[in-house]
């Protein structure tokens, strides 16, 4: 990720971070800046992320959010997403890539997701892909 170019569009995006582990957070968060996201909104679990949403006083453009949490899971933050805000792009974080997993996402409407443990790679190529943006070409040895 380092020496990359910068798309000038992620510096205009607001992007929910919902995670409540600390090393995925960090981890997560360090992405988005090398993205060069312009505005990252923290949330240790989908309860704090619904009470920022529906205060109506930020607008997300990207949510990224983990699955398994105390108080509201991921999945059931994507559900509460969708009944609001249909289009908005949403990346499912998880240690649980299993086939009811990834059926049960894709009922809901997520637009991607990532297994954890993630590379900083993974989780910037799915954010790429979400938004249209062609990974930069890599030099062949």
């Amino acid at each position: 990720m380092t020496g990359q170019k910068l798309d000038p569009r992620f510096a205009k995006l607001t992007v929910l971070l919902v995670e409540d582990d600390g090393f995925a957070l960090k981890l997560a968060q360090s992405v988005l800046r090398n993205l060069g996201v312009g505005h990252i909104i923290l949330a240790r679990d989908g309860a704090e992320a619904i009470r920022i949403l529906d205060s109506k006083a930020t607008k997300a453009d990207l949510i990224v959010s983990d699955w398994n949490m105390p108080n509201v899971s991921g999945l059931d933050l994507l559900r509460h997403v969708r009944t609001t805000w249909q289009h908005m792009p949403f990346i499912m974080l998880t240690g649980r890539a299993t086939e009811d997993f990834v059926l049960a996402a894709k009922e809901n409407g997520v637009n991607g997701y990532v297994a954890k443990p993630f590379s900083p790679d993974q989780l910037m190529r799915k954010i790429q892909a979400v938004f249209n943006v062609k990974p930069p070409e890599t030099p062949s040895a």
